[in-house]
């Protein structure tokens, strides 16, 4: 008895090691392009809604970096402060403004690790990540996917492409035979490649042109948006 409870200690030992050893490796995928020190991101996972044919999928710098409480939208680029002082980001707005129009589940795309705080930190953390291809770890994937036949996909573009983050999820999940519409976030770069880039990734899926929108102005558009939604649902 005392051998196996020994060898159940042990092996209980190596799975904590190697749970320690996995972070510390997917760290080095951001440290070693920036010096500071990442925090694994809590998975919010899927946020049910009414309409469980339709899922919205979306990336956001909130979510994705560890904030201090108390921050300054004004030096956070693509960053939103709500009325209630709450920070959200521009993706995030979008999809939430596609899903109180389709019904549909919610689910954020999370790295495993937080990018840094200030912009051009995470800046310099995405274009080491893009030089030398580095497939960021998620935080969480969707357990089924099979039910969905609808997806709204929105993505920041980084490096004027669709960001590393998403590309990554883009490659762990399966979407064929699924009608994706595609928005993205920008600053300048509009939809940019984002239409051959999920294609790409995505094969069997069929995807469709949603919206660019820029992150400044940005409200003005919000009605574009939940017209479109109206008008290609069904």
């Amino acid at each position: 008895m005392k051998k196996i409870l020994s060898i159940l200690l042990l092996l209980a030992f190596m799975a904590v090691a190697c749970a320690f050893a996995e972070g510390d490796q997917e760290a080095e995928n951001y440290t070693r392009y920036f010096d500071y020190t990442p925090v694994e991101n809590a998975p919010i996972g899927l946020v049910p809604g009414e309409n469980h044919n339709t899922l919205v999928l979306y990336f956001s710098r909130v979510g994705n970096t560890a904030f201090p409480e108390e921050v300054d939208a004004v030096s956070y680029a693509s960053q939103n402060v709500t009325e209630g002082e709450k920070l959200v980001g521009t993706a995030q707005i979008v999809a939430g403004w596609i899903a109180d129009e389709t019904g549909g589940d919610v689910f954020p795309i999370q790295t495993a690790c937080a990018y840094p705080e200030a912009f051009w930190d995470t800046v310099t953390v995405i274009e080491g990540q893009e030089k030398d291809r580095v497939h960021p770890r998620m935080a969480a994937i969707p357990e089924d996917m099979t039910g969905y036949d609808t997806v709204w996909l929105v993505t920041p573009i980084w490096a004027y492409s669709v960001c590393l983050p998403v590309r990554s999820f883009l490659e762990s999940v399966d979407l064929s035979g699924k009608t994706v519409y595609v928005f993205t976030t920008h600053c300048g770069s509009g939809m940019s490649d984002a239409m051959e880039v999920v294609q790409a990734l995505q094969p069997n899926a069929d995807v469709r042109k949603g919206m660019a929108i820029a992150s400044d102005p940005f409200d003005e558009v919000r009605d574009d948006v939940i017209q479109f939604v109206q008008s290609n649902q069904g």
